[in-house]
């Protein structure tokens, strides 16, 4: 682990699944990226650092990435943040990550168990 990256343990697991295991984290084309710091600031999860002598964002803890989430890439004002290699759409990867993992059975299970938290009142 560089000084950059920073394990925060509250990601280490998504609906009981080794986040390690779920192929779902940004790259950013530095040759697309213009330096706004967009998606550094609006990250609350950490998984970008800012590199202020090259004026780039960096991914330096990408198992902090909310699967799924692609906020940083929706506001990039220039496509440089990305989750999938060509031929796939994030909606199609996603969805492929649910069933492989078989999450929807994991979900029925934690509405269960957390009922009285997250029932609409």
């Amino acid at each position: 682990m560089n000084k950059n990256q920073k394990n925060n343990s509250k990601f280490d697991k998504w609906h009981g699944i080794e986040r390690k295991k779920i192929d779902w984290y940004p790259a950013i084309d530095e040759l697309k990226c213009i330096g706004c710091g967009l998606c550094v600031t609006t990250c609350g999860r950490g998984v970008y650092k800012y590199d202020y002598e090259k004026r780039k964002s960096k991914v330096v803890n990408p198992f902090n990435c909310m699967v799924a989430c692609q906020t940083c890439a929706n506001l990039c004002p220039v496509g440089a943040v990305s989750f999938v290699k060509a031929g796939e759409t994030t909606r199609e990867k996603a969805q492929r990550i649910v069933r492989e993992f078989r999450v929807l059975e994991k979900v029925k299970k934690e509405l269960e168990e957390r009922k009285e938290e997250l029932k609409y009142k």
